[in-house]
């Protein structure tokens, strides 16, 4: 059989590899690369991708052939196409499903009527401060020499970054060329949105999961037409169909809601870097935080680092202070932040108590016996949601009712912990005449599109949120941050808990005096003298980074190493540990085979052992190089076929839980 009768295809499944496929004459002077096809597949039919023609078939296996030719070419840019596949490579991943993930809701119906975000008026840039004019001529440079250079964009909060970005965009575009912006939650930042529309008009194109179907399918479809020339969306927008890609922002770069943990398991940030790269265009990492990975590659000059230490109009930072709860009677507002919440309100202005935890109680315990309320699918206790009267379990969703005595000994239960329900309630109960709401995760997105419009408008006094409060919201009413617990985070057994927990500490607190008035931030903390804690008082994110840098090094940490977790579950317990204790083993014996300079670290269960009834299991594999660490993954994944247990690769990851 003639090498042009044969093509190889990516099939749209959970399936290693490519597939080998014949040409029927009819159909062989179409089949060019990136075009879809239908092929058998077993019994099925499945839609595929063709990634090239083959010279000859693999030893011992006879063709079938290819059913049909979709579409009148290939059905993504050529720039795109060759981005997932390589996606696909780096993190040992089917190649069908990375396809997948970048194509169309399928199944959508056309939506009817305007988009609700279009009668949005035409605003003219913004004068720029010095360092904003300095960071926006070197990525326009690099924007108009079609070249690849990542930017680390680091301004502090409230510095102007946002329209940095939009002048790089706006430059962008008169070259003919498009942009990819990604945001950590877009359904939550709707003044962006907003933005992006007053300067850059119908160009824009909107992609995230809180709207309809057939809506995100005539989004990407605009992309893919040239009609809009802009994605701004989640991390799933880094598989935009922008064609003459000229420009990748990601906005809030460290933000953890860029990975994704489940079966795909990518960092929207690096593989914003890595298509950039594929398409010779800069790339703008921004934040007032960022990531310690992102940070060495600026000190290793893999990144040129531009830096926004002042905010706009020179508006000083807020001042922080640490309120010491050990010995406190009243832990949930303590003395001086009520007092400073009732001059605030006093005032006419407005605050933010930031809690990151939801529901109304951490957990639900007896006094008398001890029992606590635990999901029986997961190694967790439930939380307390009075407003749904439920014990919810935040791992797999379960629910029941809360019980009114102790079903060991018929005690009273009583709630332990507070959630941002109860603080909420605290706050109401204390100020009756304070416009008090809550912003997390309880809600749907309407009501948190609606809250945070209300308190926008000023027609909210209090806004008592989980971590969504921290992400990028500009209140300019907003003079006072109090942090009702600021240790939920910084014990977590997982060695990037103190670099996460500054960043949010941090980002919730530059949400204070970023209007005319100047702002004050109260931490509670029982562990006053965490290095997190005391470089925040000063906003010194340079030396707490310093501090952790040092601390990983020392230890073989990222940045200094690689990694890639493998997580094992199953429904029986022992099959679970028994598959992780085997691949534990494979991996030390080709590590003793090649003289890898790498380790295995487990097998052991994972902090949160069981979740949705499946025990789990999980190991490291960490190696000094990629390189290394890929040839560990893929002799691991040649045998993790292991029937009931299911085995996950991350290369990259970001959570240790």
């Amino acid at each position: 059989m003639a090498s042009s009768d044969l093509a190889r295809v990516a099939v749209l499944a959970p399936v290693r590899g490519l597939f080998t496929y014949a040409l029927p004459p009819a159909l062989a002077p179409g089949a060019v690369t990136g075009r879809r096809v239908i092929v058998p597949f077993g019994a099925r039919r499945l839609t595929g991708f063709i990634v090239d023609r083959a010279s000859e078939p693999p030893a011992g296996v006879t063709p079938r052939e290819v059913a049909e030719l979709l579409d009148d070419g290939p059905f993504l840019p050529d720039a795109l196409f060759r981005f997932l596949l390589w996606t696909a490579d780096y993190y040992v991943h089917p190649p069908g499903e990375v396809l997948r993930a970048a194509l169309p809701p399928a199944g959508a119906r056309r939506p009817h009527g305007r988009r609700e975000d279009e009668p949005v008026p035409a605003s003219p840039s913004k004068t720029l401060t010095t360092e904003q004019a300095a960071a926006a001529a070197a990525i326009g440079a690099a924007v108009e020499a079609r070249r690849f250079q990542p930017f680390l964009l680091h301004g502090v909060t409230g510095s102007g970054k946002t329209e940095v970005y939009l002048h790089a965009i706006e430059r962008t575009l008169a070259t003919g060329r498009g942009a990819v912006v990604l945001v950590p939650e877009i359904g939550l930042t709707p003044q962006l949105v907003r933005r992006f529309r007053e300067r850059i008009g119908e160009q824009i194109a909107v992609l995230h999961s809180g709207t309809s179907r057939g809506e995100r399918a005539r989004e990407w479809q605009r992309l893919r037409r040239g009609d809009a020339r802009v994605a701004i969306g989640v991390r799933t927008a880094v598989f935009a169909p922008v064609d003459s890609l000229g420009l990748v922002v990601v906005d809030e770069e460290h933000d953890p809601s860029f990975k994704q943990e489940e079966r795909l398991c990518y960092h929207a940030r690096d593989m914003a870097v890595a298509r950039a790269k594929l398409a010779a265009c800069p790339v703008v990492l921004g934040s007032a935080t960022p990531s310690l990975e992102s940070l060495a590659n600026a000190a290793a000059g893999r990144y040129l680092r531009l830096d926004l230490p002042r905010r706009v109009g020179d508006r000083p930072l807020p001042a922080v202070e640490i309120l010491d709860l050990r010995g406190v009677d009243r832990p949930i507002l303590h003395e001086p932040l009520l007092l400073a919440l009732g001059e605030t309100l006093a005032r006419g202005e407005q605050a933010i108590l930031f809690l990151n935890r939801r529901g109304h109680s951490g957990s639900l315990c007896c006094p008398a016996c001890g029992h606590v309320e635990k999901c029986v699918q997961c190694s967790v206790s439930l939380t307390q949601h009075l407003a749904r009267r439920r014990l919810v379990c935040h791992y797999c969703g379960a629910s029941r009712p809360i019980p009114e005595r102790c079903p060991v000994c018929g005690a009273e239960p009583v709630p332990v912990g507070a959630g941002t329900e109860k603080v909420e309630e605290e706050v109401a109960r204390l100020f009756p005449a304070a416009r008090v709401a809550r912003l997390d995760g309880d809600l749907t997105r309407t009501a948190l599109a609606r809250t945070l419009r209300a308190f926008h408008d000023r027609r909210l006094d209090v806004l008592v949120g989980t971590q969504i409060v921290a992400k990028g919201h500009d209140f300019p009413g907003v003079t006072l941050v109090g942090v009702v617990l600021a240790d939920t985070g910084l014990n977590l057994p997982d060695f990037r808990a103190s670099e996460r927990s500054f960043q949010v500490l941090l980002q919730v607190a530059g949400r204070a005096g970023r209007g005319e008035r100047s702002g004050r931030v109260l931490v509670q903390t029982y562990h006053p003298d965490h290095p997190a804690l005391v470089h925040l008082i000063r906003h010194d994110y340079a030396s707490f980074a310093a501090g952790e840098m040092n601390r990983r090094k020392a230890i073989g940490w990222p940045p200094f190493s690689r990694l890639c977790a493998v997580r094992v579950d199953a429904k029986n317990p022992g099959a679970a540990e028994r598959a992780a204790r085997q691949l534990s083993r494979l991996a030390e014996d080709r590590i003793r085979q090649t003289g890898a300079r790498a380790s295995v670290l487990g097998p052991s269960l994972a902090p949160l052992e069981r979740i949705k009834g499946r025990t789990r299991w999980h190991l490291l594999l960490r190696a000094r190089s990629y390189a290394t660490l890929r040839d560990l993954t893929l002799t691991l994944q040649q045998a993790a076929d292991l029937g009931p247990v299911r085995v996950v690769f991350d290369v990259d990851p970001l959570s240790m839980m």
